[in-house]
């Protein structure tokens, strides 16, 4: 996998003649919105996205006349329209790491009581592109679309181990610049992941990045296109111990992410 150097933060790259701002800036309108949060407004808009309120005018405008966005005329406001969600769809139905990992994802779950979850990298954060609830009532319940740290998180653990050293260390170095303040902690975190990667093929995050949730993380690779795919599975951390993890979920994941890798180099 390469991994894409450009607009890690959302800056704008210099110097570049094939790099069409005013696109950018329009992809980054529809980025602004977020789940469960409803509609919001040209303000709010500019500040999430550090544009001028008079360009985001413009944009908002243009993006409701192509048919992306809604909007609520009593609230004066804007909301995503069904068609951003066909540009969604078309990358989870194309995704054949995706689709190999579901059917081995709902039998995991079954197994272990517990919700697993895939997902990939988006910028610094990693974004659920599946998920399986488990029979566990304390299963945190989040949906496809969530996102969560790469540097806290089970999951954006297991994606960062299972990168290149310079592609992992490009990213981390951005995690570095963007929480100084938390990186000496952060590092201790992620160098604990590393050496249980190399050890069992998975990682833990306990408490780490939710105080209430632990969860076991690993990686796949499709070697046909390089692309990366990253699991978890946890739970409350009143129910779920280290132990159950690392006896249990763990290995199976481990063996779930094995599966779809020998899957990948068949089809």
């Amino acid at each position: 996998m390469s991994i894409d150097k450009s607009l890690i933060d959302g800056a704008v790259p210099e110097h570049d003649r094939h790099f069409v701002t005013s696109l950018a800036r329009g992809l980054e309108i529809l980025r602004a919105f977020r789940p469960g949060e409803g509609p919001i407004g040209n303000n709010e808009i500019a500040k999430r996205t550090n544009l001028p309120r008079s360009t985001v005018s413009r944009l908002t405008s243009t993006l409701l006349q192509l048919g992306y966005l809604t909007y609520r005329k009593g609230l004066g406001k804007y909301e995503p329209s069904p068609a951003v969600l066909s540009l969604g769809y078309t990358f989870l139905a194309n995704n054949k790491l995706r689709l190999l990992s579901r059917p081995l994802m709902n039998d995991l779950a079954k197994r272990v009581g517990l919700g697993v979850a895939m997902g990939t990298r988006d910028r610094l954060n990693m974004l659920y592109i599946e998920t399986v609830r488990g029979a566990d009532e304390s299963t945190l319940r989040l949906e496809t679309g969530s996102y969560l740290p790469i540097a806290t998180s089970a999951i954006g653990r297991a994606f960062l181990c299972k990168l290149s050293d310079s592609e992992r260390d490009f990213l981390l170095d951005h995690v570095r610049k963007r929480f100084a303040h938390d990186w000496p902690e952060l590092k201790k975190g992620i160098e604990r992941a590393q050496k249980d990667f190399a050890d069992y093929g998975y990682c833990l995050s306990m408490g780490e990045w939710q105080s209430s949730f632990h969860a076991v993380g690993t990686a796949a690779r499709d070697n046909s296109t390089g692309d990366i795919a990253a699991y978890n599975c946890g739970g409350s951390s009143y129910s779920v111990t280290e132990e159950k993890l690392r006896t249990e979920a763990g290995p199976l994941l481990v063996g779930l992410a094995r599966s779809v890798e020998v899957m990948c180099g068949l089809s």
